[in-house]
């Protein structure tokens, strides 16, 4: 059987979890410990009780933790998923090749080398990056995203949207808020804006088509380029 065990989280400390191999799923809900299940569940504080940090034993195995909402939480796998529930603080997750979902986060930096991202919501900025898996998200703040083979798409960034891929698609909702800069070798590019905005825009692609309906002018800066990919511009 799984031990089940509890952990005081004062506030202002941040939570660490980690597992090689195991699946990760960190549950954020109205509570002021936190309870760890999972096989020979280790905890320890470290940089002067300013960091909890919750390990599988021997390094592997699945771990459940739930912890209080708004927990600032970095977790760190192998090859291991990571599932975070809930709505939590500054989000920090690094994987070889498992996958990556988050709920909710006030920022999030999240990178693996071969799993796919998907954050639902970040109020600030989010940092994603992969190599050959795809990023999706809901509604962010800012965004700066990167994958090699992977698409990136967004239903809504509200500032600086900042994307760059190889052979995957970039497509994004944008507000306006802040600059646009996209690269892409052979992705398409689909970008649209609020109705009536007029961008300063440089479009580019050696022989992909090129198509930007939105009136010239300076309410917002995009950069966009790509070698073979299409880049296509307009209102939404």
């Amino acid at each position: 059987m799984p031990d089940v065990q509890r952990y005081d989280l004062p506030v202002a400390v941040t939570l660490r979890v980690q597992s090689r191999s195991g699946r990760v799923r960190v549950i954020a809900e109205p509570r002021e410990d936190v309870e760890a299940r999972g096989e020979r569940i280790e905890a320890t504080e470290q940089d002067d009780g300013r960091v909890l940090q919750v390990r599988a034993g021997r390094g592997s195995g699945a771990v459940e933790v739930r912890c209080p909402a708004g927990t600032d939480l970095v977790v760190g796998t192998h090859s291991g998923s990571v599932q975070l529930e809930g709505k939590l603080g500054e989000v920090s997750v690094t994987t070889v090749s498992g996958s990556i979902e988050v709920d909710a986060a006030d920022q999030a930096d999240l990178r693996s080398m071969g799993g796919s991202i998907h954050i639902n919501a970040c109020r600030e900025r989010c940092r994603l990056s992969t190599v050959s898996g795809t990023i999706t998200g809901g509604e962010a703040g800012s965004v700066a995203a990167s994958s090699m083979a992977g698409a990136i798409k967004f239903a809504r960034v509200r500032g600086a949207f900042k994307a760059r891929s190889v052979s995957g698609n970039i497509e994004a909702a944008c507000d306006g808020e802040g600059p646009i800069k996209l690269k892409t070798v052979s992705g398409r590019v689909s970008i649209t804006l609020p109705n009536g905005t007029a961008p300063d825009a440089f479009v580019k692609s050696l022989s992909g088509r090129v198509e930007c309906v939105c009136p010239p002018g300076d309410d917002v800066r995009i950069d966009a380029m790509s070698v073979s990919g299409s880049i296509q511009v307009g209102p939404a």
